[in-house]
């Protein structure tokens, strides 16, 4: 029964929900000059979201090509949306009276608490009934996400209407790159299907003496971290460099320790996350949300320390594999 009731086709359809309010309020939206365009862009992303478990494959990629096809047009466009609670917006507080943000104190961060602690609570009541506890989470962060927008609504007395503004806001600050993680994450896949990894072993080989430990290293930690820059992400970039160089190079020859071996690579490949536009979670989207003249501001100025990180990571392996 609760794995009927709360599983991941409930979440996604929540999440098209949202989305198709989303695109109802773009449509009418007299300041957004391409509001057409636009609102058929979320609303192709919510049907996807809300009926993909039940739409054939193909459909669901023929939807996905619509959308870029969409954006690339420019036909994607934000409109003058009302600034948030973060602008200056008065909203209903204790009493009844109208407050700015910072009159809430610390009780603003109770939404953006909750949603870990749902997350967590979902996880482990997942576990405790024998079910997949990573699916549990999933689940757990699309009700918490719920939890937080109850909370919310109810700490500031503001109106539904206000809820789903300010999230209309946010969501066309972002833009078309809210698909980027989900597309990248589909590269990934391809690049392992069309072993892609074991190209690069080749090349590899052929180039670095199988007993040179520290370059097999280097060319491990370097092929993650420029994967994790093209794709984006460094969790879509390890199945590629893990199977065709980590595992065949370095594990197997050496008979290292795979989680230890894992984990460094997986990190030293987050390193290139902090050095891409791709990463647009992580690197576009804040400059969008604050503004800045510099879209790659954030880049710039994490580039330096992204280097240092990825050179300790070549370092520290190495010296882990030796002591090992």
């Amino acid at each position: 029964m609760i794995e009927k009731l709360f599983n991941l086709d409930v979440v996604y359809v929540l999440t098209g929900i949202i989305l198709f309010i989303f695109a109802t309020m773009t449509f009418t939206d007299k300041t957004n000059p391409r509001r057409i365009g636009s609102g058929m862009f979320w609303l192709l992303l919510g049907v996807i979201f809300a009926f993909g478990s039940w739409m054939p494959y193909w459909l669901t990629g023929v939807l996905v090509v619509a959308m870029v096809a969409l954006d690339g047009l420019g036909r994607v466009t934000r409109g003058n949306v009302n600034e948030g609670v973060t602008g200056g917006l008065e909203v209903r507080g204790p009493g009844g009276r109208n407050v700015r943000a910072p009159a809430f104190g610390n009780q603003i961060f109770v939404p953006v608490i909750a949603i870990p602690v749902v997350t967590f609570f979902f996880a482990i009541l997942f576990r405790q009934l024998g079910m997949d506890a990573n699916r549990g989470a999933l689940v757990g962060l699309g009700f918490g996400g719920v939890a937080a927008m109850v909370i919310a609504l109810g700490l500031t007395r503001a109106g539904f209407n206000t809820l789903m503004n300010e999230g209309r806001r946010l969501n066309e600050a972002m833009g078309a790159v809210n698909i980027l993680p989900q597309l990248l994450a589909s590269l990934g896949v391809i690049f392992t299907a069309a072993k892609v990894g074991d190209l690069i072993a080749g090349g590899i080989q052929a180039v670095i003496p199988g007993n040179n430990l520290f370059l097999l290293v280097l060319a491990n930690c370097l092929g993650m971290a420029l994967f994790t820059i093209v794709m984006g992400n460094s969790f879509a970039a390890f199945p590629v460099i893990a199977t065709g160089v980590l595992v065949p190079l370095i594990i197997q020859p050496f008979g290292v320790n795979p989680a230890m071996a894992a984990i460094m690579t997986l990190t030293a490949g987050s390193s290139g996350t902090l050095m891409t536009p791709m990463a647009a979670n992580f690197n576009i989207v804040p400059a969008a949300l604050l503004n800045l003249r510099d879209q790659y501001g954030v880049i710039k100025f994490q580039l330096p320390y992204a280097l240092t990180i990825w050179a300790f990571h070549v370092l520290l392996l190495w010296l882990l594999i030796k002591i090992s």
